[in-house]
C-alpha cells in the first residue's frame, strides 16, 4: 500500500514539475494579427481563432525595437538573444494579450499617449515633491524656533 501512495505521488510530482517547466520556459515572440477583420459572423469556441501569426512583411522595420520598449512598459519578462525576443510560454498562450502588445509596438498613437502621460506624471511628480519640500522646510523652521527659544 505504501508503494502505491509513493508511485502516484512520484508521478503526480513529476506531472507537476513538467507542466511548470512548459508555462515558464521561453518561446519566440511572434507579432500576432487579426485573422479576418471583416468575417464577424462566424462562430467562434476559442479567443485564439480570432488571431493569426503574422508574417515577417506584415510588420513594420522598427517592431522588434518599439516591442522592447512595449514589453518593459508592461512589465513582462523577456530575453533578447541575437535580435530575437522571447517571452514565456504562458504568456504567449494567450493570443488577445500578444495581439495587444503587437498593436501596441506598431502604433504611433500609443507612444504619444504614453509620452503625454509621462509628461502629466512628471508635472504631478514635481508638484508632490515641492509641496513636501514646503511642509519640511515649514517643520524644520519649527524646530528651529522651538530649539532657539
Amino acid at each position: 500500500m505504501k508503494k502505491k501512495i509513493f508511485i502516484v505521488l512520484i508521478t503526480l510530482v513529476l506531472l507537476f514539475s513538467a507542466y511548470y517547466y512548459w508555462q515558464n520556459r521561453y518561446v519566440e515572440f511572434r507579432p500576432v494579427i487579426l485573422a479576418e477583420e471583416n468575417d464577424t459572423r462566424r462562430l467562434l469556441f476559442f479567443d485564439n481563432d480570432l488571431y493569426k501569426f503574422a508574417e515577417p512583411n506584415e510588420v513594420p522595420p522598427n517592431y522588434y525595437k518599439h516591442l522592447r520598449w512595449v514589453l518593459g512598459r508592461s512589465h513582462v519578462d523577456y530575453i533578447e538573444e541575437n535580435g530575437i525576443i522571447y517571452v514565456r510560454n504562458k504568456r504567449f498562450n494567450d493570443m488577445n494579450l500578444m495581439w495587444n502588445y503587437t498593436t501596441r509596438a506598431t502604433t504611433s498613437k500609443f507612444f504619444k499617449i504614453e509620452r503625454e502621460m509621462d509628461s502629466i506624471n512628471l508635472i504631478y511628480e514635481i508638484e508632490y515633491v515641492e509641496s513636501q519640500k514646503k511642509i519640511i522646510d515649514g517643520f524644520l523652521k519649527e524646530i528651529k524656533n522651538d530649539s532657539i527659544k
